[in-house]
């Protein structure tokens, strides 16, 4: 039936009246309430004001006030599946107030409350837009649905969807399918995302995404509450920018707080200095610029060079550092540094360290070792012991190591290995220069004591035992080639007949060698593939060579007697 001068009582409990035209069919409306009005004001207007994106503005609310003002072809009436219709036909369009649109078509159920507008659908309120192919409300469920790839606009902000849904009596708003926001330079993409509201919280599910020019957050799952400039990541989370990448599998970020927090295989790398470091758990805090990553964390430094092949063409090369502890601390900025605390480790191709607290001053390319009874370093077969050690660095890489506080220092002698024939020096302070990862000098500066055994023609030569104000210690090919007494000389030597089979008999009183406790490649794994909190980590087995235990004299052991001496060197 074509609708002509007469009234109809819509659902909803609406009087509606409606005029007619000879050209088109016009329809007024009065209030509280209009056809179109309830069908979809509410769908999409509030929707993602939030994600920090302030996305679009306040609920637009139907117009209570304003009339609505309908305008198609034709108005019919009709039956579909058995239940009474109305459909108004061609070019329709409507108004209310400051909101206005237009579809193809739309129909009225009128037993189901169902109002649907079908074809070309746009809906426009200031500066907001809303075009869909299909749209349909449901007053019964107060829930409004559009389909057929959802496209909504507000100034530069910009949804697209495969289709979405807007529950009006709850407020809440889900959109599906191949999710995409943008709004300046900032992008979100996600399979599914639903907006409460009344909390101004969105959240991104499947393949979430964030990207912007300062940079990207990845997850299974995001959450932001917009009142609160609360983040929260799940699943597989990659948070990356032009200065670090962090993974994990929770993430929490609060701007209000200037807070980060990580859990659950927690990695962050700082781009800028080719540092990576693993834990369990992670937190930041911007105000101070500080980091601490506790429970057994592990940090990497990659390092690479240029060096020449046997055939004398420059290739690169790649060293890793490894450093593990209890606890660790970074803080950033004017005061660069790095802090490890209880149970330091520290692993690197042919240089090692542990001790009780470990401090890189990034600033001054420091790095002190303390808080532990004794400190020890190895750099090849050399190692130091110390109540505290400090490193001066040289881009990334050891150049001088001072030991300070009854320094010890050891060196077996390679051409005897297992004989017990072990070079030593003792001291108050000492000081090993390394170039290019090579231990090449070793200085002993204050009340020295050595040992050294000699070698002539491939053969044990005894040994010598000197005191001075200063030794030094030349090494060559990783093993002591020289030993010099600067200045106080005393000393003596002990022909080979003295020593034979007894050379662990001269040993230095303070004399110690540890080399069980040395750090090795295969103890740093991953904290998670650490055993449990409160299962004690297995230390290391027990070396197999016999130089390597720490060994005493025997009281007991017959000593040589000394002979007259006959000077520092013997070649």
């Amino acid at each position: 039936m074509i609708a002509n001068r007469k009234t109809f009582e819509f659902a909803y409990n609406l009087n509606i009246f409606f005029r007619y035209s000879n050209t088109r069919s016009r329809y007024e409306i009065a209030p509280p309430r209009g056809l179109i009005a309830r069908a979809l004001p509410l769908v999409f207007l509030t929707i993602l004001s939030s994600f920090g994106f302030a996305f679009l503005p306040q609920c637009l609310h139907a117009q209570q006030h304003d009339s609505l003002t309908a305008i198609a072809d034709t108005l019919v009436a009709n039956n579909i599946n058995g239940e009474p219709v109305e459909e108004l036909n061609g070019h329709m369009q409507f108004r209310q107030g400051s909101l206005y649109g237009s579809a193809d078509r739309a129909i009225q159920y009128l037993k189901t409350r169902r109002t649907e507008l079908i074809g070309h659908v746009e809906i426009h309120q200031d500066t907001l837009s809303l075009y869909a192919p299909h749209v349909l409300y449901n007053d019964s469920t107060g829930i409004g649905h559009a389909d057929g790839n959802v496209r909504l606009f507000d100034r530069d902000n910009e949804l697209t969807a495969h289709e979405g849904d807007y529950d009006v009596q709850n407020q809440v708003a889900r959109f599906h399918g191949h999710v995409t926001m943008t709004q300046g330079k900032t992008t979100s993409l996600s399979d599914d995302l639903t907006y409460y509201r009344s909390t101004e919280t969105s959240i991104l599910t499947g393949n979430a995404e964030i990207k912007s020019d300062s940079g990207s957050l990845v997850a299974d799952t995001i959450t932001h509450v917009r009142a609160l400039d609360e983040t929260t990541a799940k699943g597989n989370v990659l948070l990356s920018n032009d200065s670090l990448r962090l993974n994990s599998d929770w993430f929490y970020n609060s701007g209000s707080l200037g807070q980060m927090l990580a859990r659950g295989h927690v990695s962050v790398e700082d781009v800028k200095n080719k540092t990576t470091i693993f834990g369990d758990t992670m937190a930041r805090f911007a105000a101070t610029k500080y980091t601490i990553v506790p429970r057994h964390p592990l940090l990497l430094y990659v390092d690479s060079s240029q060096v020449r092949d046997s055939t004398g063409k420059m290739v690169t090369t790649f060293d890793t550092m490894f450093v593990r502890a209890d606890t660790m601390k970074v803080w950033q900025g004017d005061s660069s540094r790095f802090v490890a605390i209880d149970s330091v480790r520290m692993y690197r191709s042919n240089f090692s360290l542990i001790g009780g607290r470990l401090v890189y001053d990034q600033v001054h390319d420091i790095m002190t070792v303390f808080h532990s009874p004794r400190q020890r370093v190895w750099n090849d077969s050399t190692e130091i012991d110390a109540d505290s050690i400090a490193m001066l660095m040289k881009e990334h890489h050891v150049n001088r190591v001072f030991a300070v506080g009854h320094a010890f220092a050891t060196d077996p002698l390679a051409e005897f290995p297992n004989s017990g024939r072990i070079n030593q020096l003792e001291g108050e302070t000492m000081m090993l220069i390394v170039m290019r990862d090579t231990a090449r000098q070793l200085y002993d500066m204050s009340s020295a004591l050595s040992i050294y055994f000699l070698i002539n023609n491939g053969k044990p030569d005894g040994v010598n035992r000197a005191s001075g104000d200063t030794i030094r210690m030349d090494l060559k090919n990783k093993q002591v080639s020289r030993l010099a007494i600067i200045s106080g000389t005393e000393g003596e030597y002990f022909p080979e007949r003295f020593v034979g089979d007894r050379a662990a008999a001269f040993r230095l009183t303070a004399y110690e060698r540890h080399t069980n406790l040395r750090p090795r490649r295969e103890e740093f794994v991953m904290p998670w593939e650490l055993p449990a909190m409160g299962t004690p980590i297995a230390s290391p087995p027990p070396p197999t060579t016999k130089e390597e235990t720490p060994t005493k004299p025997n009281p007991t052991t017959e000593q040589p007697q000394p002979k007259e001496h006959h000077g520092a060197e013997r070649r």
